[in-house]
């Protein structure tokens, strides 16, 4: 039985019955009210009308397409299309009044565009509501004499570029003088089998503000970035994941560092860089202050992760210029060699005023080591979250730990590993016991001040490999 919700509205009723008369639907596209163009493009784009696309492109009536929302899997005759209305509209010499069009968005932002809310029908869309608040000529990217200006963000999930890149590339290439391709966010998920600078040649390099590389990339891979990586004049966020030596050539210490030298280099071109991500790059032991000696400005957010350190790393990253005003420091699965807890310690006595994330998960700490770091942490008052899980606390130490977060009342989120005395000899967990002393901690921290959300997380089980979480959340 036909529910009222089933029955089909006037409005969708209309947008059935243009879609099948295309003939008649691009000729009288001048005289479309503009309520429907959104309605009408979205029902076009998910049943790939693409001569309707073409001609609704050309004929758009506000300042930005949000096409990249309704493009969850790329499709290559869809881009097509697009692209294909965007010549028409750069080929007029004079535009009709209502066509004003001047930014396509082919990133996943502005859903609520196409959800039909009150108003959105007549906002007039520039480059700066995807985030920015600011008019587009005082935008230090988006200047200039282009006729249409286009943003994206781009991750590169295979070796090679798919057909759909490849045929927005070439586009692009040939209208140079015409468009203008901003790339907000580049990441690459693959190894390239090209030269990566070969991506940098369709957008201008200094729109991209964060450049992730999540994937095993040879220190020589990263190395032909290099010269790109200093055009990124506008970048915030940097992360390099599993840096390493590759396997199919013979070591060539000296070459190595000289490609880590020409990477750390271009560093100091980077002035608004403000979040520095280094996870397993293998490089850094003996070697932090050369990559970070050539920074400019101050950082807010740092990891260096699952890599090894030396003291002398850790003491020039406690006296570090650009990391005064850290609010995120992340150290986790960092491995130590001859290292004095001393200098984590002046680390956090420098950041006490602004860190508000600390992260030391798997950072090994000992009994014996933890006692020296408890002062400084006392008094980082802006502390919201911390996370100490994976390392090997007593019941008595843990307790010492809590106690010396008396003055952190602004922490939310807090993850402690389970004390050493809720496993048996072969490591296991004891249940009973694990309840009983996490419970027990839970006291203790109440004691102190009101804890907000608190996990005691147990090492994986060697058997089930499956962690025991004991969990406190503040009854709002």
């Amino acid at each position: 039985m036909m529910s009222f919700k089933d029955i089909p509205t006037l409005q969708q009723l209309a947008r059935r019955s243009l879609l099948k008369n295309e003939a008649l639907t691009i000729s009288g596209m001048q005289d479309l009210p503009i309520h429907l163009f959104p309605p009408l493009f979205k029902d076009a784009f998910t049943s790939k009308k693409t001569n309707i696309l073409r001609q609704m492109v050309a004929s758009w009536p506000f300042q930005c397409l949000p096409v990249g929302a309704l493009m969850e899997t790329p499709h290559l005759e869809t881009l097509k299309a697009v692209l294909d209305g965007l010549d028409l509209l750069m080929a007029l010499k004079d535009r009709p009044m209502r066509w004003k069009l001047q930014v396509v968005d082919l990133g996943d932002a502005l859903h609520n565009f196409w959800n039909g809310q009150p108003g959105l029908q007549h906002v007039v869309w520039s480059p700066h509501d995807f985030g920015k608040n600011q008019p587009v000529e005082n935008h230090p990217i988006l200047g200039g004499k282009q006729t249409v200006t286009i943003l994206m963000n781009l991750s590169l999930m295979s070796c090679r570029p798919s057909k759909y890149l490849k045929y927005f590339y070439r586009w692009a290439k040939q209208r140079k003088n015409t468009i203008q391709v901003i790339c907000q966010k580049l990441e690459f998920r693959a190894i390239p089998a090209y030269d990566p600078l070969v991506v940098l040649k369709v957008f201008d390099p200094g729109s991209i503000q964060e450049l992730e590389i999540t994937t095993y990339w040879d220190i020589y891979t990263l190395a032909l970035l290099a010269p790109g990586l200093g055009q990124m004049k506008n970048l915030q966020k940097l992360l390099f994941m599993e840096i390493n030596i590759p396997l199919d050539r013979p070591r060539d210490r000296e070459k190595e560092a000289s490609c880590f030298r020409e990477i750390f280099r271009q560093f100091s071109k980077l002035q608004k860089l403000q979040h520095l991500y280094l996870n397993n790059v293998y490089y850094l032991y003996e070697h932090l202050d050369q990559a970070l000696r050539y920074l400019e400005s101050p950082l807010e957010t740092l990891a260096i992760t699952h890599c090894m350190l030396s003291e002398s790393d850790m003491k020039y990253l406690s006296q570090c210029p650009s990391i005064h005003q850290l609010k995120h420091l992340d150290l986790s699965g960092v491995t130590f060699i001859h290292l004095s807890e001393q200098f984590l310690g002046i680390l956090l006595e420098r950041l006490k005023a602004t860190l508000q994330i600390l992260k030391l998960k798997g950072y090994i700490f000992m009994d014996s080591k933890i006692s020296t770091l408890l002062p400084a942490l006392s008094q980082c008052s802006q502390l919201t979250e911390v996370n100490f899980v994976k390392n090997f606390f007593s019941m008595d130490s843990l307790k010492k730990l809590l106690q010396h977060t008396a003055n952190l009342t602004q922490l939310t989120l807090e993850k402690y590993p389970a004390p050493d005395e809720v496993y048996d000899d072969l490591g296991d967990v004891i249940p009973d016991r694990f309840v009983q002393l996490c419970s027990e901690l839970i006291d203790t921290l109440k004691g102190i001040r009101q804890p907000k959300q608190v996990y005691f997380v147990s090492k994986r089980c060697l058997h089930c490999q499956k962690f025991c979480i004991y969990s406190f959340v503040e009854n709002i």
